[in-house]
């Protein structure tokens, strides 16, 4: 399956107008701000398509550029999320549990994937990434942690002998790993209403 197909077939599903939004920072004029997604909300929808805009607490159409922490966190009906280029920020936890995620789409706005956010996407089969190979390599996806142990100070010297050093498997985004990933993905084949 090529991304020009996989996009014709989700082009007529209809943008997800049930998600939960907050403003993703706060600065002097949060009038202007863009959003994260927060919550499903209501949706029931098992393909997510997240719009590019969406209207903030202040009734102003702003940029939706992250996907909060846990957004989706425990969704089992989820099969396909279609994030907009417009998204650059993906946290913590925000899809870990959507067991039933198979398709997932990634702007090349995104350079980082924390730890877990993919956690129990078992079933993610193929990742439409707007970028590059080389950029995707770029990516800096958490999925281990250095330890370090100290001994004894070094005498004559404010150094700490080291002990041991150790690279630690953190679980969580291993399906990036075993998933197809399709590059250079023109996200805007994805058909989006005018909001």
């Amino acid at each position: 399956m090529n991304h020009q197909a996989y996009f014709a077939s989700v082009r007529s599903v209809p943008v997800s107008d049930k998600l939960q939004y907050q403003l993703s920072a706060m600065w002097l004029h949060p009038q202007k701000l863009p959003v994260a997604v927060t919550s499903l909300g209501g949706e029931t929808m098992p393909v997510i398509k997240i719009p590019p805009t969406a209207q903030n607490k202040y009734g102003n159409t702003v940029s939706v550029i992250r996907i909060g922490g846990a957004a989706f966190r425990g969704n089992e009906r989820i099969t396909d999320i279609l994030l907009p280029s417009s998204v650059s920020n993906i946290s913590q936890d925000a899809f870990a549990g959507c067991s039933s995620l198979r398709n997932i789409t990634i702007p090349k706005n995104v350079r980082w994937i924390p730890k877990g956010t993919f956690e129990g996407c078992d079933n993610l089969k193929h990742i439409f990434y707007e970028g590059s190979r080389a950029e995707w390599e770029q990516m800096h996806i958490i999925y281990t942690r250095y330890e370090a142990e100290f001994g004894d100070l070094i005498p004559g010297t404010p150094v700490h002998r080291m002990t041991e050093e150790r690279m630690i498997h953190i679980p969580g985004n291993d399906a990036l790993f075993t998933a197809t990933i399709h590059f250079h993905c023109d996200l805007s084949l994805i058909a989006y209403p005018s909001l």
